[in-house]
């Protein structure tokens, strides 16, 4: 084995895949150098429970505290001691939430630090980062009509579609290609459908390159649908569907009620409940997300005993890459799945603790970028050493999801004839 010991740490700006500043790190040690990129650099498309992302200064901030404090404490330390090495960013912060460097300064150092170690080793990420000795790559379920908060921008609401994410799921591929041939058929059959559905629709996407028409959520389903029928009926491969609600982005604290500003409705929690449940069962939905607000957990636990053996009910704002939260969560029987964001932990020693109390709790695990992601692929290979059951995107579109998925190709075929997919937990596709 190289030696892995740290000689160097440097920080760079960059620009990621919204057009916007960003950073990545490279870590030198004496035997290789590496560098990675955080998985999130907009502080918009955040929940209510998710540490800090930032410093004071920004992107710019981040970079200064990275070629400063945290290259004179990490220098000389060990690649391969990940947790004494993500330990030292909690010491430098001061906080459990990084109130004071920001979870993507620890975030970015952090995969970059792993995959020097990785890389001492001579040995792949994914390999390195293994929970245990069953390796697999996650399926693919991307989003193909975006909607809700994923423009940012308060001036899109009542223009787009009501709810975050209208997701697939294939069911059937033998390979992590031959998933990604079918949902990019999907990607496209949607594109040519809208034309028609939406009269007034000039082909626009969203940051994560979704498609984003002005009609509603019924009709973004029901169109969905449609376009996966005719993507079966030439390939041996079913789909299914599922919802990112983003329902924080939906619920008025002022009057207590969830607002549809496109459809032009408003519904209490109790009608928001069954307006969801009837499209569970309209749709067959496998995947639900964020269905409520965060604080709403009695309907969570509601939505579990209705759906929760037939249903991903999963956690995203909800959980937030929160031990304690997780934890909680668990003991109401809220969900049964959680999605898995590094940069809501903030290191990958407390992700990979995340993804190990899922999976103690029989959790699916939902490997995720962030909308505002960076064209880097160190997060593909955390997510196959975690044995994260799906990766969860934006469109099959866009170059920082085409690096990562373009990585689980790699992977996929480096591991040969091993089981090609993760299994699932508890619930089935």
């Amino acid at each position: 084995m190289s030696s892995s010991i740290i000689k160097d740490i440097v920080a760079r700006p960059i620009f990621d895949g919204g057009a916007r500043l960003s950073l990545e790190v490279v870590v030198t040690t004496e035997s290789t150098m590496v560098r990675a990129a955080p998985s999130y650099s907009d502080p918009r498309s955040s929940g209510k429970y998710e540490i800090a992302h930032f410093p004071k200064g920004g992107v710019q901030g981040s970079i200064d505290l990275i070629n400063s404090i945290v290259r004179e404490k990490l220098i000389g330390m060990d690649a391969a001691d990940q947790q004494a090495i993500d330990d030292s960013f909690l010491e430098i912060d001061g906080t459990d939430t990084f109130d004071n460097i920001g979870g993507n300064t620890a975030e970015a150092t952090s995969m970059a630090v792993a995959k020097a170690a990785a890389a001492s080793r001579g040995i792949p990420l994914y390999r390195h980062a293994a929970i245990d000795g069953e390796i697999g790559v996650p399926h693919i379920m991307p989003n193909i009509i975006g909607g809700g908060a994923t423009m940012g921008d308060e001036g899109w609401k009542g223009r787009t579609p009501d709810i975050q994410d209208h997701i697939v799921l294939p069911v059937g591929a033998k390979s992590f290609h031959e998933e990604m041939e079918a949902v990019c058929s999907v990607f496209h059959r949607v594109g040519v459908l809208l034309q028609d559905a939406d009269p007034h629709y000039t082909g626009g996407r969203d940051e994560e390159y979704c498609w984003l028409p002005g009609i509603d959520d019924v009709a973004c389903l029901e169109l969905l649908e449609l376009a996966c029928r005719d993507v079966a009926d030439t390939q041996d491969i079913s789909f299914r569907l599922g919802l990112d609600v983003g329902a924080a982005d939906l619920w008025d604290e002022k009057e207590g009620v969830y607002v549809y500003s496109r459809e032009g409705v408003k519904r209490t929690p109790a009608e928001h409940a069954r307006h969801l449940a009837d499209l569970v069962e309209r749709f067959d939905l496998f995947y639900m997300e964020d269905s409520f607000y965060e604080d709403h957990v009695d309907l969570y636990v509601e939505q579990m005993q209705q759906f929760g053996d037939d249903v991903l009910v999963s956690g995203d704002d909800l959980l937030a890459g929160n031990l304690t939260r997780l934890e909680q969560m668990a003991e109401r029987g809220a969900v049964n799945a959680a999605v898995i964001k590094l940069n809501m932990a903030g290191t990958v020693s407390r992700t990979r603790q995340f993804v190990e109390m899922c999976d103690a709790n029989g959790f699916a695990t939902i490997g995720s970028c962030r909308t505002y992601d960076s064209p880097d692929d160190t997060l593909s290979d955390l997510i196959v050493g975690w044995g994260c059951q799906t990766y969860k995107c934006g469109s099959p579109a866009g170059g920082e999801h085409a690096a990562k998925q373009n990585r689980y190709l790699r992977i996929d075929e480096e591991l040969g004839d091993t089981p090609t997919f993760n299994e699932f937990h508890g619930v089935t596709p």
